[in-house]
């Protein structure tokens, strides 16, 4: 018998059996790369520390409120259910009244870190407050102040940035903690609203659904952003 299992051992058979485990547990071993964005640059000309100031500054500014000289012609606001170009992108961050609502708003920006994997990325997180002070224009209903404050969860934000320095691309609103603060694990504007006892906007519900249908008919911008831009106010009814 011992001199059966030798010789079965050293078969051809045998051989490649071992040599084909061997070859499988070896590719189980070998790193796979992370996904990127299609088109990012393996080699990026400006160092991380000063990426990081161009984005701060960009932040600190109003991210083309007033100066869109930081933005590329090709600029593109990409939130969790907005996707916008450059023109409606002005055209709605311009026409804003938050601030009306919201005078003391502070998004407290931190953690800024260029991503190892894209180079052209400028990652940071928020943690908005925010006292609701002033009337709150919603889908032709005004909400008036009710003086409640907004504790935002944290939330993850990122700009990409081409060769020359300019914004290519603004992320964010994607909640890293929904534990965290009042607005009822929701980020961005969805948030916001959750926190001051607006109506609680979660993917898959059904005001969420109706709101979405509402969208398709009417713009989905101006539909997902609550109305909060020009022409809306005119429209609203208090309560």
């Amino acid at each position: 018998h011992a001199q059966l299992h030798i010789g079965l051992r050293s078969s051809p058979a045998f051989a490649i059996r071992v040599r084909a485990t061997q070859l499988h547990s070896h590719t189980l071993q070998m790193d796979v790369p992370p996904a990127v964005l299609p088109g990012t640059p393996k080699d990026f000309k400006i160092a991380a520390p000063q990426l990081i100031e161009v984005a701060k500054k960009l932040f600190a500014e109003g991210l083309g409120e007033k100066d869109a000289s930081g933005l590329s012609d090709d600029f593109r606001f990409e939130f969790p259910v907005v996707s916008l170009d450059k023109a409606k992108y002005l055209e709605a961050i311009r026409g804003f009244n938050l601030k009306k609502a919201f005078p003391n708003m502070q998004p407290h920006p931190y953690d800024w870190r260029v991503d190892p994997y894209e180079p052209n990325r400028v990652w940071f997180t928020i943690r908005n407050t925010a006292t609701h002070t002033g009337p709150l224009n919603f889908f032709g209903t005004t909400y008036k102040p009710t003086q409640k404050t907004v504790y935002g969860a944290p939330e993850c934000m990122s700009f990409l940035f081409n060769a020359e320095g300019k914004c290519t691309t603004y992320t964010g609103g994607y909640v890293m903690d929904r534990r965290v603060g009042n607005t009822q694990g929701l980020g961005a504007l969805f948030g916001i609203l959750a926190a001051i006892g607006g109506p609680v906007l979660k993917p898959g519900s059904l005001t969420f659904m109706r709101l979405a249908l509402i969208a398709g008919l009417k713009g989905v911008f101006h539909t997902l952003t609550f109305g909060l831009f020009k022409g809306e106010a005119s429209k609203a009814k208090a309560v």
